[in-house]
């Protein structure tokens, strides 16, 4: 039986249900109610990014001008009225939110030059993020931006990028239709109260502009996609444990060793916190979909993004846990392009092909896919699963690709 979400401060309002049309007491709701974690610190995340309690570096119209960017170029409309209705109440301008929405890019627009910055960068992260670079970092330092402002930028064009996925699933599993059904045009759905003051867009961050690593030019970086371990190095100087505030050092604790990806993170600790749980709720709950196949969709996700190191962890525990080394291997090898010669059999083909296609940009899942994946025997919970993974891969894949890079330890 579904069980009922409590009203909370991170639940009471679910902007992701409000996108996706999911209306109280309805099969969907349910079936959304049976993931409470995921639910519950998706919003949260929502809330860290976009409702700070301790706001810093990128300023409100900053942040919602790259929401509005991401959504507009993931051709949702729920969430772009959303973010447009959000950047007004920050303060931005009709010409700004014109110009961000713009399908045809912000290049040679009048937007301020940091902002025309963090936009390019939310354009390449939302379509190719596997050709950022280090000097894509470079030209975000230039414009001005600080260390914790690049992550902030980062995480916001990851979590939309999620939450967008998201939405489009339940509206497919729910029957809606996608891209109209969740709002009026008004952009009618929940929303913090507007700023007490406007933000200005050109303002200038008082922070000290971010210094790019360059890793050594003799790093042995993998040139294949690989089940092996392999380790991250960061284009950013992470946060150092020993000046982490307690609660950087609470949203660092339990991660193995401290990587220096995650110690990026920590500078919006409030963010990682947020993140984390959700990774857990989406990933570690009982019952749904076997480990395995979320762990599949995972894999297919980072193998169509290009994230190798990604690639590597969830496509090594899928093996781990479906004792299917060959079939993740042929996964790795011959990439997603053409799902069905990858010989999978129906239930990895049919939750390879669906993961894929939602992780498009934009979302190329149809009603198709749910209904495949139906006419195999998988259950709603687990096709939200299988979705929710891949979702989420579609946001991990795009910190990993945009704050450093994999590569090979020596033996």
């Amino acid at each position: 039986m579904a069980t009922t979400m409590p009203d909370s401060p991170a639940t009471a309002v679910d902007v992701i249900s409000s996108l996706a049309g999911v209306q109280p007491g309805t099969a969907l709701a349910e079936l959304r109610a049976q993931r409470p974690e995921a639910m519950e610190h998706a919003q949260g995340s929502y809330t860290a990014l976009f409702d700070p309690a301790e706001p810093g570096g990128l300023n409100a119209a900053e942040r919602f001008a790259i929401a509005l960017r991401v959504a507009t170029l993931h051709a949702v409309p729920e969430a772009s009225t959303h973010y447009r209705q959000r950047s007004i109440e920050a303060g931005a301008s009709p010409e700004i939110v014109a110009a961000v929405a713009n399908d045809d890019g912000v290049a040679g627009s009048a937007l301020p030059a940091r902002l025309q910055a963090i936009l390019r960068h939310a354009d390449l992260l939302s379509t190719r993020p596997v050709d950022t670079t280090a000097d894509h970092l470079q030209a975000l330092a230039d414009a001005g931006l600080a260390t914790v402002e690049v992550v902030v930028l980062s995480q916001i064009v990851a979590f939309v990028s999620f939450q967008v996925r998201v939405v489009t699933a339940l509206q497919l599993i729910g029957g809606l239709a996608p891209n109209g059904a969740a709002t009026n045009s008004s952009g009618n759905v929940p929303s913090a109260a507007p700023s007490a003051s406007s933000a200005d867009v050109s303002i200038t961050s008082s922070l000290t502009p971010a210094t790019i690593i360059r890793p050594d030019p003799e790093l042995n970086r993998p040139t294949a996609f690989t089940v092996e371990q392999i380790r991250f190095t960061p284009w950013l100087e992470p946060l150092d444990p020993a000046n982490a505030t307690p609660k950087q050092a609470e949203a660092l604790k339990d991660r193995t060793g401290n990587s220096p990806y995650f110690r990026l993170l920590a500078l919006d600790p409030d963010v990682l916190a947020e993140r984390t749980a959700t990774d857990k709720g989406i990933f570690y709950t009982h019952g749904g979909a076997p480990r395995a196949e979320r762990e599949l969709a995972a894999a297919a996700t980072s193998r169509l993004n290009g994230c190798i190191y990604c690639a590597s962890v969830h496509a090594r525990l899928s093996a781990q846990l479906s004792k299917r080394n060959g079939d993740v291997d042929r996964l790795l090898d011959k990439g997603v392009a053409d799902i069905p010669s990858l010989e999978l059999g129906d239930r990895w083909q049919a939750v390879v092909e669906l993961a894929v296609a939602l992780a498009r940009t934009p979302s190329a899942a149809t009603t198709g896919h749910v209904d495949r994946l139906r006419e195999i025997g998988l259950s709603e919970l687990e096709i939200l699963d299988v979705a929710q993974a891949a979702a989420f891969f579609s946001c991990a894949n795009r910190l990993m690709l945009t704050l450093g890079e994999p590569y090979i330890p020596d033996e």
